[in-house]
This record gives C-alpha cells, sequence and structure tokens, in this order.
C-alpha cells in the first residue's frame, strides 16, 4: 500500500454551519464529493464523482473514502465536503 499522509482539521464553527456527524455517514455507505479532491497518489477527484466509505477517521473528523471512476483511488476527506448517496444495508 502508498504510504499516506493523512491531514485533520478542527472544525471551530458553530455546529449549524459544519459539515455531518459521525451519525450521518457509516462504513459502506455511498457517498459525492461536492468539491475535487485529491487521491492518496495525487489523483484528481472531480466534484460529483461517487464513491464508498471505507474507514472513519477521528470519531468523523474524516472519512476515507474509495473511488472507482473515474479513477481508482482513496481519499480522507472531510465530512463537509460528502453528501449522502445511498444508506449502507444493516
Amino acid at each position: 500500500m502508498a504510504d499516506r499522509l493523512l491531514t485533520f482539521w478542527r472544525d471551530d464553527r458553530p455546529a449549524a454551519q459544519r459539515g455531518p456527524t459521525l451519525a450521518e455517514f457509516r462504513e459502506l455507505d455511498r457517498v459525492r464529493v461536492t468539491e475535487e479532491i485529491e487521491g492518496e497518489d495525487g489523483e484528481r477527484v472531480p466534484a460529483g464523482s461517487e464513491g464508498t466509505v471505507v474507514a472513519i477517521w477521528g470519531d468523523g473528523a474524516a472519512f476515507e473514502v474509495e473511488f472507482m471512476r473515474p479513477v481508482e483511488t482513496l481519499a480522507a476527506i472531510r465530512p463537509d465536503v460528502l453528501r449522502l448517496v445511498e444508506r449502507a444495508a444493516d
């Protein structure tokens, strides 16, 4: 597996202005990114791309998302950049 450098941000905004919390995304949920992001090896993932949550970091501070199209990559993404597409089956 490629070496990774993860960066986390502390969100000091009021709760009403923050992105989703841990309860809103779970492992294996399908999500969509609302802005272009960078994958772990520098790949550009365009806004609107859909992927699957494969890990939850820092109690929801970031979510590891696996993308298969238009590029195959993993990315650690802030919750405010994600929107739920489909909830994983229980």
